[in-house]
């Protein structure tokens, strides 16, 4: 009998100083930290595998924070924990992200020998100013060694993250950024283009920002899909390009809502329950230390390995599938909406799509509801009419 597929997500929390629009858990931390951190991390994958022995993991995703703030032995630490705890599919896709500031040739060659398979490099722009301006660490040039590097160790499954939107930026300064990204030798599998999204907490939401304004913005976010098509790139989801052999299977699965485990401080799992059958959502408490001292072979313990764990009601696992289905060009697959719920999509939200469809903003047809590219444009405020 096939096993299950799982989808595995392993945070790393930790990076050389936040940029200032990160509002995701991470933090500078010294390597005695670190090491405590990354033996707690073993523990925690130890301790919850024996859920999944009748999954088979197909796709890894290492994010973070800074992954590749870890040294070469770490990360290969890491995957030997894995594939001694998981059943992995041969052909899993296992993707890391990279800071060009923390990589090195060596670095780079560890990870593939590791079985990386798939890098993640965030450029986020190849302007200095721009780059000054979001806090990052590295410069055009410094990514663009990084790129070869990871090249040079084997890796042909590369993708670039790219941002627009962003402080003193320009549509000419995007779209020279666009251009360098895709003169890069060989030219990158997969991009990932960003707008930038200001949020509470970060520095930026303390600033008196210069910012593009919104028509400035949809130009850029236009443009960007039109010259990347020029180029072989096919947009496969609202921020996402890639040629049609390249898209990443882990962040798929997620768009549609398919099971993953998520493991380390902060991370989110979203997972069907053995005993009501319902989708669940549970995140890992996020405090380091406090993480670093969990017993998972002690099940009194596990009460306090959680920050939330609430089981969704029927609507709020509808409303999931269809604003992530709708992120993707494909959109919501109308047989896997009804298959799970038991109702078909039209009769739950038939008011909704005859609505952005009359506007040229949805299209639809017997086996799938998507968004068109104008409506892509204004995706966030189409998905709100789709949550109760």
């Amino acid at each position: 009998m096939n096993k299950k597929e799982l989808e595995l997500y392993i945070h790393i929390p930790f990076c050389v100083r936040k940029c200032s629009y990160c509002d995701f858990l991470s933090a500078p931390a010294t390597e005695q930290t670190r090491e405590a951190y990354m033996a707690a991390l073993f523990a925690e994958i130890g301790g919850r595998a024996k859920d999944y022995s009748d999954r088979t993991v197909t796709s890894i995703f290492i994010g973070g924070g800074t992954p590749s703030l870890l040294s070469g032995e770490q990360i290969g630490q890491l995957m030997d924990r894995i594939r001694e705890q998981f059943a992995m599919a041969q052909d899993a896709e296992i993707t890391m992200e990279v800071n060009p500031g923390t990589a090195s040739a060596e670095k780079l060659r560890n990870f593939y020998t590791a079985g990386i398979n798939r890098l993640s490099i965030g450029m986020q722009s190849a302007q200095a100013e721009e780059l000054k301006n979001l806090g990052r660490i590295h410069d055009f040039e410094g990514f663009c060694q990084v790129y070869r590097e990871a090249v040079e160790a084997g890796f042909t499954n590369i993708n670039v993250d790219i941002m627009s939107g962003l402080p003193g930026q320009t549509l000419a300064s995007y779209r020279d950024t666009l251009e360098k990204v895709l003169h890069l030798e060989p030219m990158p599998q997969h991009i990932s283009a960003y707008s930038l999204i200001v949020e509470p907490g970060t520095p930026f939401a303390e600033q008196k920002l210069d910012l593009p304004d919104e028509d400035t913005e949809r130009e850029m976010y236009a443009r960007t899909a039109e010259i990347l098509a020029e180029y072989g790139f096919f947009q496969y989801e609202i921020s996402n390009y890639a040629s049609p052999e390249s898209v990443c299977r882990h962040n798929l699965k997620y768009w549609h809502c398919e099971e993953y485990l998520g493991v380390g401080t902060g991370a989110a799992s979203y997972m069907k329950t053995t005993s009501s059958g319902d989708y669940c959502r549970l995140k890992v408490i996020t405090d380091t230390k406090a993480f670093s001292e969990i017993d998972w072979n002690d099940q009194s313990s596990l009460d306090k390995c959680f920050m939330e764990c609430d089981i969704l009601s029927l609507q709020e696992q509808m409303e999931e599938m269809a604003f992530l289905g709708l992120r993707t060009k494909e959109g919501v697959r109308l047989p896997s909406f009804y298959e799970r719920f038991g109702k078909s999509f039209n009769e739950v939200y038939g008011e909704v799509v005859k609505k952005y469809t009359a506007m040229g903003m949805m299209k639809a047809d017997e086996t799938h509801v998507a968004l068109t590219l104008k409506g892509m444009e204004v995706a966030n405020w189409i998905m709100a009419d789709f949550c109760g």
